[in-house]
Formats: structure tokens, sequence, C-alpha cells
């Protein structure tokens, strides 16, 4: 049996959320009586600052998220079919439907093809950085079992949209069964950011490439460049709790001399072309 003061604060709870709810409703009837909605998927490699981009953005009625982890719109944390994802656009009330699928960014130019009036957005981040994270996070092994069974199947986990054979054949230039935890994970790093060009992204301007340094340096300009880009009135929210405190950009010294050349020659492209936008 719950304790008395335990149950009371789980119905406050419920109450709030509730109330929330309401809340949302009744603004997406208000200011969306036509129920207009576009999509929106937020793409690039894991652990780049991502969960926190939509989680900001989602705290406003304008936002419907589905998230990498949500069963309606995802599979595994992979994106189910194409015509599902339609689906819960068409039932969706809200100005913008925000998918998260990351496992997914090789099929970001089908989803622009199936979905002409989408936005995408790319989000990167110093790749030293996402590979501590992504080893605190998973485990040591995780980066690198998948990158040698990319090697042992030709990539097949990307069935759905392979990727690009230049992307494909970088990888393999600078695999090696040796290689240790945070070269795999560099690897992997590598293999999602350069994506971003092999597809053709950066000459799309339905695509716009987000650098999660400056996101936590300048919260408030810089979300309020992505509402604009998202066709979102911005809010003080979307910036509000954005901290700083985890860029490191130190790359660990256990990561591949070649593959650390060529993952700080991509990052420097990237942020280059984030900070400089055609």
């Amino acid at each position: 049996m719950l304790h008395p003061m335990m149950s009371a604060r789980r119905w406050r709870r419920r109450i709030v959320a509730r109330s929330e709810r309401v809340q949302v409703a009744m603004l997406r009837r208000i200011y969306n009586p036509r129920r207009e909605s576009r999509p929106a998927f937020l793409v690039g490699c894991g652990r780049s600052g991502t969960t926190m981009l939509v989680r900001q953005l989602a705290r406003s009625w304008q936002v419907e998220l589905y998230n990498e982890d949500h069963p309606a719109a995802f599979d595994n944390f992979r994106l189910r079919e194409l015509q599902v994802i339609e689906e819960l656009i068409e039932r969706s009330n809200a100005p913008l439907v925000l998918f998260k699928p990351i496992l997914s960014t090789t099929q970001s130019r089908a989803l622009l093809e199936r979905f002409p009036e989408a936005r995408i957005v790319f989000a990167f981040r110093h790749f030293g950085d996402v590979v501590s994270s992504s080893l605190k996070k998973f485990g040591r092994e995780n980066r690198i079992g998948h990158v040698r069974r990319w090697m042992e199947d030709d990539f097949a986990e990307f069935a759905v949209a392979p990727p690009p054979e230049q992307t494909k054949t970088l990888i393999r230039s600078l695999w090696q069964p040796f290689l240790t935890p945070e070269s795999g994970a560099a690897l992997y790093w590598l293999f999602y950011n350069q994506l971003f060009y092999d597809l053709d992204l950066d000459k799309d301007s339905r695509v716009l490439l987000v650098r999660y340094e400056s996101m936590v340096a300048e919260p408030r300009k810089q979300f309020a460049a992505l509402a604009h880009f998202l066709g979102l009135h911005f809010e003080e929210r979307f910036a509000e709790g954005v901290f700083s405190s985890s860029v490191r950009q130190q790359t660990p010294a256990t990561i591949d001399n070649r593959i650390s050349a060529v993952c700080r020659n991509l990052y420097e492209r990237l942020s280059a072309h984030s900070l400089n936008p055609a």
C-alpha cells in the first residue's frame, strides 16, 4: 500500500499533466484550426545533444514529438515505414511533428522525397566528446561492435536505405581489426557525420546543420534561428535550462592517429558550414 504522501504527490502530478494536455490541445485548436502540420526530422550521430534539442522544442504546444523510443513511430529505435509516418503526421493537429530517427540518418534523402515540405535538422558535436559520451553510456564494445559488423556484412543494418558507396569506402579504408574501442567509436562518428555531405544534404535548403557547441554557448540565439527554420514562433522556454558544462572537445589519446585526423578535418568542415550557412 502506498504511503499517503506518495499517493498525494502522484495524484498531483497526474492532475498537472492532464491540465497541461488540455491546455496544449486548446492552443492547437485556436492557433492551428486547419490542422496543418509540417514534419521535421532530427538526424546525425547519437550523443550529439539530440535529446536536449528535441526535449527543449517539445516544451511548446507547437510541437508534437515522436522520440526514437516512441513505439508509434519507431521499431527498435529505427523509423517505421514511411506510410506509418505519413499517417501520424496527418492525424496530428500540431504545427510541427518532430521525429528523431538518428539510426535512420541514411534515409534522409528518402524522407525529403516523400515529404517535400519537411525540414531536416542535422546535429553534430565534437568527435572527442561524442566518443567519451558513447563509451560511458553504451559500454566500450558497443560502437566498435557496430563498425565491426559493418565490415563483416557490408553495412547490412542499413538495408532499408544503404549508405553511399563513398561513405562505406571511407570507413573501410580506416578500419583495422585491432582498433581500440575509442577508435571504433570515432569511426562510428565519422560514418554518420560524413553522410551530411555524401547524401548532398549540404546542398538542400530544407536541411539545417546544427553545431552542439554553438547551441549550448548561445542557446537563445541558436534556438531562435532553429525555430525560424522550422516555422515556429520562438518561445523563451526553448532556451531555458541549456548549459555548456559538457563541452570539452578533448580527443582521447587512444584514437588511431589517421582516424583522429580525418575526424578533425570533418569536424572543422562541418563547423565552418554551420557558422557560415549558404
